[in-house]
This record gives structure tokens, C-alpha cells and sequence, in this order.
């Protein structure tokens, strides 16, 4: 196993270490017969080492300062630009060839056209479903079904497509397309019935996306 080098390998740490042994040398050296040139000639070297690294820290020091300042002002600078920019974008002077002039953000007048395969990547509407009252279900749909208020539909979605199915039967049965929760289905059933529930979502083209999982309900008379 290769032992530690005495001499430390950082500029701070040989610093304190090289200051310690030009120090203590000459006293140790004059007992045991060292010779004074050898001693000189550290001391001298410690000297040298001692001037450079001072220097080298000034540098370092001022560069840091330099640095922070630096960024202190390019986010003054950046934090009154954006200011300006948003004063002059509510301007109705301001023109997309001015914008351009300025390198500043141009509105896209030309929406981009909705990928046909959009819908297929927005998950299903959450169901929820309240049989409370009799002969029928409230289906609260959406991405937070239980509560209305916060339950807008996904971006670019017109609507839900519902589907259920009575327990005992084997297909399931398109109940309604709504563009807004809850929707009532009301059941003629002479004796408690189990239905089962399942949604996606449509565009505005009628594409549809993935079914979600299906829920139940059993519904009295």
C-alpha cells in the first residue's frame, strides 16, 4: 500500500504546510548540522512560492467578485427588459415586423394544426357515480369529477362518450356524447339492477380516444 505523501496536494493546505517547515527549519537544522546554504535556499523558495500563491488568490478573489457582480447585473438587466417587453406587447403599435426588429417574441398567428393522433394520448375521463335517487345514475365525468367547479375537460376535448352495460348483458351500449358533467341516465328497471359505466374522450372532430376502466352502480326501482 503506496503511503501518503507528507506534502499536501492542495495550494491552501501546502501553503500552511510549506509556511510551517521554512519556520521551524533553521532552529532544527543548527542542531543537527544542516547546512545553512540548504536552509537559505528554502526559506528562499518558501519566499517565492509565498508571493506567487498571494497573487494568485488576489486574482482568484477578484475574478469571483467580478463573477457575482457580473450576474447581479445581468438579472437587474434581464428583469427590466422583461418589463419593457411586456408593455410593449400590450402595445397595438407594436408590430410582428417591430417584433422582429426587437428579436422578441412573435404571436403564432397560424394555430397549429391538432395531431389526429391527440386524442388517443389523453387519458380517459374519471367516473363517478351517484345512485342515491331511484331509477337513475348521476355520472360525474372529467379529471375531477368530484367537484364541478375545478372539472374543465382536457385541452382540444369537446366531450365525453359514455357507454354501459346492464349486468347479464353481454355488449356495451353508447348512452350519450356530452361536452359538459354530470350526465342522468334514467333506467326502467322493476328490480335492482346492476350497470356498469365507461368513458372516453372526443375531439372536435369526433376522434375518440382509449376507453377508461368501467364502474358500477346498482340502481332500485
Amino acid at each position: 500500500m503506496a503511503r501518503k505523501d507528507y506534502i499536501p496536494y492542495s495550494d491552501a493546505e501546502f501553503n500552511v504546510w510549506l509556511r510551517n517547515f521554512s519556520q521551524k527549519l533553521p532552529a532544527i537544522a543548527t542542531t543537527i548540522g544542516i547546512p545553512q546554504a540548504m536552509v537559505d535556499e528554502l526559506v528562499a523558495a518558501y519566499a517565492d512560492w509565498k508571493t506567487a500563491y498571494t497573487a494568485n488568490q488576489k486574482i482568484h478573489n477578484e475574478a469571483r467578485g467580478a463573477t457575482e457582480n457580473k450576474n447581479g447585473k445581468r438579472a437587474n438587466a434581464k428583469s427590466v427588459a422583461r418589463l419593457v417587453v411586456g408593455v410593449l406587447q400590450t402595445n397595438p403599435g407594436l408590430t410582428d415586423g417591430k417584433r422582429e426588429v426587437l428579436d422578441i417574441t412573435v404571436p403564432d398567428r397560424k394555430p397549429t394544426p391538432l395531431s389526429p393522433d391527440y386524442v388517443i394520448g389523453v387519458p380517459p375521463p374519471t367516473l363517478i357515480l351517484d345512485w342515491s335517487m331511484r331509477g337513475q345514475v348521476i355520472i360525474h365525468f372529467g379529471v375531477n369529477p368530484k367537484n364541478e367547479h375545478e372539472n374543465a375537460k382536457p385541452e382540444n376535448i369537446a366531450g365525453a362518450k359514455l357507454w354501459y352495460r346492464v349486468s347479464g348483458d353481454g355488449e356495451w351500449q353508447w348512452l350519450a356524447d356530452d361536452t359538459n358533467s354530470p350526465y342522468t341516465h334514467k333506467l326502467d328497471a322493476n328490480e335492482p339492477t346492476s350497470v356498469a359505466y365507461r368513458g372516453q374522450w372526443f375531439d372536435k372532430k369526433m376522434r375518440v380516444g382509449p376507453l377508461g376502466n368501467p364502474v358500477r352502480a346498482t340502481v332500485s326501482p
